[in-house]
């Protein structure tokens, strides 16, 4: 009689959270595990590697009207966001929470939602991404209304701006395609901060 596979659970719990960027449509969304261990800080991170940027521009979080603060920002109105881990938040299934980050034109928004809470699995790596749809905006993109811009040039041959787009852009961009490989090789790279009990 063959055994049967038997599940092993490890400490702690994990959150799969739906990010979505506003502003920009179609929608750029990525579906993400995360340690609920995790804090605010490096849920920062997960999110801007998952979008392909670099994580050390500054940001907050607004959860259930208060907000959490980037610490590198100094003193500021708001809770330090590297001392509140996601699990000390008590988000259920279809809470929403906001993730806004500097950008060197408008900043970016991120609307997250917590889809459900599971145990975490022994050997389950984590962050990863399970799923997405359409690349994320370029790094040097300035904000929201830059890259509607920008993909609507794209896709207007008669529009001057395109050629010099292209010549800036990734070689082998497409709006289209969310590389979920490459976003979990990124996310392999975010330094775990968990904060102290």
């Amino acid at each position: 009689m063959p055994s049967r596979f038997r599940v092993r659970f490890g400490e702690g719990r994990v959150l799969q959270l739906r990010l979505e960027l506003d502003g920009v449509t179609p929608t750029v969304w990525r579906r993400l595990m995360v340690s609920a261990r995790a804090s605010l800080h490096e849920l920062h991170g997960v999110i801007e590697r998952a979008m392909g940027r670099d994580p050390n521009d500054g940001y907050r979080f607004d959860v259930d009207g208060i907000r959490y603060v980037d610490p590198a920002d100094g003193p500021s109105p708001g809770r330090q966001a590297d001392t509140a881990s996601l699990e000390s938040l008590a988000l259920h299934p279809g809470a929403r929470f906001l993730h806004v980050a500097e950008n060197h034109g408008e900043p970016w928004r991120h609307v997250l939602t917590v889809e459900h809470e599971t145990p975490r699995l022994v050997g389950q790596r984590l962050p990863s991404c399970l799923a997405g749809a359409r690349a994320a905006p370029p790094d040097d993109c300035g904000g929201p209304q830059a890259y509607r811009e920008m993909l609507a040039a794209l896709t207007d041959p008669l529009d001057p701006r395109a050629a010099e787009l292209r010549s800036w852009l990734p070689v082998h961009f497409d709006p289209d395609y969310a590389d979920v490989t490459s976003i979990n090789a990124a996310l392999a790279r975010v330094p775990k901060h968990w904060p102290a009990a």
